[in-house]
């Protein structure tokens, strides 16, 4: 009985210890396995998610800023190189921006500057197609809607983009569908195509914003305002915003009209009949109104105002106010 006991109690020992062997063996290793595949699913999944959001949220507005701002570079050079304006600026712009092109035809063509050739925002799309690709191994998809630029401010464009966007891998697939895009730019430093087109090249001026107070105007001030080519934005302005003046539109923009004062030195003839504020100026407002405009000099009162530099140049009655030009300084021109 003893041999029996002592047998058994080793059979049952040896049994114990394989059956803890495989324990150790296998079923450790497949939880770690699995914990270890979890993690790395997480990982790529987490790396995806960031290239997503980062497309949507980041690239793509960083693209719609430098593809607008090269867009209107570009129209304002097909202003002066054509010398005529662009009839539906909303359609141009849109094809600019996504394309490259106006009326179909490459815009570097016509203006003979290489700005816009591999800079589109459609070119911009395919190369995040392919860098989500090389560099996370997913399918991008990128379906661009239409593209607006619209003024609510008068220093600033307001850029809209309507997207789709599709990404796809082995593990999961992000879609956002009809996404709108936001996001604005300054119009400081662009060419204002008013002059552009009608000075005919001869003159141009870019945007440079006044940072006179409204009620502060004098005529030490006003010399400077010309002198300098600045801008200024009058409550419930009746000058056309920068939008406008691509369209040679000399409308009033309530919420955004600009204007600056035209240098009688820059033009042939420096005296014409006219307010030298340039949307009135180009528009002719007053060609036929000399009654209703003012040399600014008033030689009968002993005061050369500022035709000691900027000879000929006129204001209507409406802006000597504006710019708080007493009658000192100016009399009637007609």
């Amino acid at each position: 009985m003893a041999k029996i006991s002592k047998k058994g109690i080793f059979f049952t020992f040896i049994s114990l210890t394989i059956m803890a062997i495989l324990i150790v063996i296998y079923t450790p290793q497949a939880d770690i396995t699995i914990q270890k595949d979890t993690r790395a699913e997480r990982v790529r999944i987490e790396s995806i998610n960031n290239y997503v959001n980062g497309l949507e949220n980041e690239f793509m507005i960083t693209v719609m800023k430098a593809t607008a701002q090269k867009t209107i570079v570009s129209l304002n050079l097909y202003v002066n190189k054509t010398q005529s304006s662009v009839k539906d600026f909303d359609a141009a712009f849109a094809e600019v921006m996504l394309n490259g092109t106006i009326d179909n035809a490459a815009i570097d063509s016509i203006t003979g500057k290489k700005i816009m050739e591999n800079n589109t925002v459609s070119n911009w799309t395919a190369r995040f197609i392919e860098a989500g690709w090389d560099t996370y191994n997913v399918n991008t998809s990128i379906a661009l809607g239409n593209v607006t630029a619209s003024q609510a401010t008068p220093w600033h464009v307001s850029l809209t983009l309507k997207m789709s966007l599709d990404v796809k891998s082995n593990l999961a697939e992000w879609k956002r569908d009809n996404v709108t895009l936001k996001t604005s730019i300054g119009i400081e430093g662009f060419h204002d195509p008013l002059y552009l087109m009608n000075a005919r090249g001869s003159y141009s001026n870019r945007i440079k914003i006044s940072e006179v107070e409204f009620n502060q105007w004098n005529i030490t001030l006003a010399r400077e305002h010309l002198k300098n080519g600045t801008y200024v934005h009058w409550q419930n302005s009746d000058g056309p915003s920068f939008i406008m003046r691509f369209s040679n539109t000399t409308t009033n923009s309530s919420c955004c009209g600009i204007e600056s004062l035209v240098n009688p030195n820059m033009i042939s003839p420096e005296d014409q009949i006219g307010s030298y504020v340039d949307y009135l100026f180009w528009n002719q407002t007053y060609i036929s109104q000399c009654t209703q405009l003012y040399n600014i000099t008033n030689p009968a009162a002993g005061n050369i105002g500022l035709w000691d530099e900027f000879r000929f140049f006129k204001l209507d009655i409406d802006h000597l106010t504006k710019y708080n030009i007493t009658s000192e300084y100016a009399i009637r021109s007609c």
